[in-house]
């Protein structure tokens, strides 16, 4: 008899089991991110144009995991249900290589504390916002009456500043004409800045062009005596096809092999036409616009 209650008793057990199982369980959730925005909290942090074009996702109950990297716009199943935490980070294109992925480390992570349901899809836009403690060097817009950059002495052609081909007010237009192969364009500007390589320091610029052209900084090397500057070629832009682009130019690496003595730099822009590179039948043009040189 006591066998008979056992075995009842075990196949009970295991009925009970069976019919409390969630049936949902194993079937994942889904996050949708089609977009990302840049909350800017103060005018004197500039626009709110931007090309973060990653999402680094974490999601967890407890405490949160990797996902993976993500490009936006993408959807992308999860396991976890339930009251869960998700984080997520800002990506970019280091100096816009496309094969080096990094977080941008001038913007705050997005996390939220939501519910995943199985089966459904959750769609999330991640704001995101300048951290405290970034320092916005340089932030030119070309906006407003006078501009922060200037024509270098030994430039040829000057910039002016335009709303032809801007999409926020207006940006610095150059142009060199098209039969003249050592017309020469730089700008540079008009203070130069403190920049220490020892932390992070990133250059946000927004540039449409026909032609390459090139950003970098001179190195401010100061003798008892003497001033001078050592020029160091950063970036080269290269022809965007009529559209605008955002890249975020890493500095660490050239503030870190600096030869300045001081500590000071002064960023510049420079062009020159090319007969391998440039448009034959077209002059050279530039626009430069929304420019942020940020040291955190």
């Amino acid at each position: 008899m006591k066998r008979i209650l056992l075995l009842a008793f075990m196949f009970a057990l295991a009925f009970c089991s069976c019919k409390e199982k969630d049936p949902m369980e194993g079937v994942p959730a889904y996050i949708r991110v089609d977009e990302a925005v840049i909350d800017i909290v103060d005018p004197s942090q500039g626009t709110a144009t931007h090309n973060i074009c990653d999402c680094w996702l974490a999601v967890g109950e407890t405490s949160v995991s990797t996902i993976g990297i993500f490009e936006i716009p993408f959807e992308v199943p999860v396991l976890a249900s339930g009251r869960v935490s998700i984080d997520i980070e800002p990506g970019i294109k280091n100096s816009g290589r496309d094969a080096e992925r990094i977080v941008y480390s001038m913007l705050t992570n997005y996390t939220i504390d939501t519910v995943l349901t199985p089966n459904t899809t959750m769609k999330l836009t991640p704001h995101y916002s300048y951290r405290q403690g970034v320092n916005f060097v340089l932030m030119e817009n070309f906006d407003h009456i006078g501009s922060k950059f200037e024509k270098a002495d030994s430039s040829k052609y000057g910039f002016e500043l335009s709303q032809d081909e801007s999409t926020e007010g207006y940006a610095m237009k150059v142009e060199i004409p098209k039969d003249d192969y050592s017309g020469y364009f730089e700008c540079r500007t008009s203070d130069v800045y403190a920049l220490s390589g020892n932390d992070q320091t990133f250059l946000e610029v927004s540039y449409k062009s026909n032609d390459a052209f090139c950003f970098g900084m001179f190195d401010v090397v100061e003798t008892a005596t003497t001033t001078t500057g050592v020029r160091k070629n950063i970036y080269v832009f290269y022809p965007t096809n009529g559209e605008w682009h955002r890249v975020y130019i890493n500095l660490n690496t050239a503030l870190q092999n600096s030869s300045s003595n001081c500590g000071q730099h002064q960023p510049f822009f420079s062009a020159i036409r090319n007969d391998t590179i440039s448009p034959v039948d077209e002059n050279t043009e530039i626009y430069i616009d929304n420019v942020k040189l940020l040291h955190l």
